[in-house]
């Protein structure tokens, strides 16, 4: 685990969000820093979500699995499970943004694997210990990696959910949106 102060911004590109007063902010990694740099787009669904949905988010991954294009989610809802499962099968980028601190969490062989390929990193802006993940740091991991990437795909938002009041507030702060 390393802990970064980035110097510059992530990346210079339109629609991302982060600058560089954001980027000044510590959060620890594992893996390929570089890949923050890279074209992302993020990926997101609320946690009840129609299988139907969930199929059409796992064809849509089978489509840009082996691409040049990086996913980054905190990969927490089945869907967004079902997709990095489809993700790992490929060679495209992957960046997890954890829910909890990184410091002594399990990190599961397979992503072990493909951060000595250098095709993932992991991510976490959280430094304390929390027991479960709470509904306010699984907003702070959505609302870090929809600015890291400025493009968000949204398989399904639940109505009344807090990930529909993330859209909405994405949408007023310009972050571009594919459904």
């Amino acid at each position: 685990m390393v802990t970064i102060k980035a110097k510059t911004p992530p990346r210079d590109q339109s629609n991302s969000l982060i600058t560089h007063t954001d980027a000044l902010k510590e959060f620890d990694y594992i893996g390929k820093i570089e890949l923050i740099n890279i074209t992302l787009l993020a990926f997101f669904s609320s946690a009840k979500c129609p299988a139907s949905l969930i199929l059409k988010a796992h064809d849509y991954a089978k489509e840009i699995r082996n691409g040049e294009m990086g996913v980054i989610s905190g990969f927490h809802s089945p869907a967004e499970r079902e997709v990095l499962e489809v993700l790992l099968k490929g060679k495209c980028p992957i960046v997890v943004v954890l829910g909890r601190r990184l410091k002594n969490a399990r990190i599961p062989v397979t992503w072990k694997t493909e951060i000595e390929k250098g095709r993932m990193l992991i991510i976490s802006p959280f430094k304390e210990y929390q027991k479960y993940v709470t509904k306010e740091m699984s907003m702070k991991r959505n609302d870090l990696a929809a600015r890291i990437a400025g493009r968000v795909m949204i398989v399904h938002d639940g109505e009344g959910g807090s990930l529909e009041g993330q859209v909405e507030r994405w949408e007023e702060e310009g972050i571009r949106f594919e459904y």
